[in-house]
């Protein structure tokens, strides 16, 4: 962040406007939003934790190569996960919550970040349309265990 951007979200702060700067800046760099939000459960690198928390490197990009899977992993993000789901014949029972409250930009370039994690090659593009599309109908974990089922049929076919 320059110093001049730095002054501007100060300033901002003080006369009550730090949640639009600071949401605009965040947009920005999803590297910063996985680090501070996604890090702590699924590990710096996307690895994850076994048991608790799936690894999103490598998998992300794969998921998102797809609209329903951008509108599924938009969906997680905004909604939420909890209960069990297997991940490459690993179980995960863990806790997400949900990051409704960040901004569709935010959520769209945390999940291009994760896309990036543990692969070499171009990762598909994720946009804030992408995510607006989802917020629109909100789904319960049962649903996105569906959707995420559905999508895991996909895309052992190919």
């Amino acid at each position: 962040m320059t110093t001049g951007h730095g002054l501007k979200i100060m300033l901002a702060a003080l006369l009550g406007l730090g949640p639009v700067l600071a949401s605009s800046a965040m947009a920005a760099d999803g590297a910063a939003l996985y680090h501070g939000k996604c890090a702590m459960c699924h590990g710096p690198s996307g690895a994850g934790r076994p048991g608790t928390f799936p690894p999103l490197a490598g998998r992300v990009g794969q998921i998102a190569g797809s609209t329903d899977g951008k509108a599924y992993l938009a969906a997680v993000l905004v909604n939420g996960l909890h209960g069990p789901i297997t991940v490459d014949g690993q179980s995960y029972k863990g806790y997400m919550p949900a990051f409704r409250a960040l901004s569709d930009d935010d959520i769209a370039v945390v999940l291009a970040y994760a896309a990036t994690l543990g692969t070499t090659g171009t990762a598909p593009e994720i946009s804030a349309q992408d995510v607006q599309s989802v917020r629109a109908t909100p789904m319960t974990a049962d649903a996105l265990r569906e959707k995420r089922q559905s999508l895991a049929v996909v895309q052992s076919s190919h």
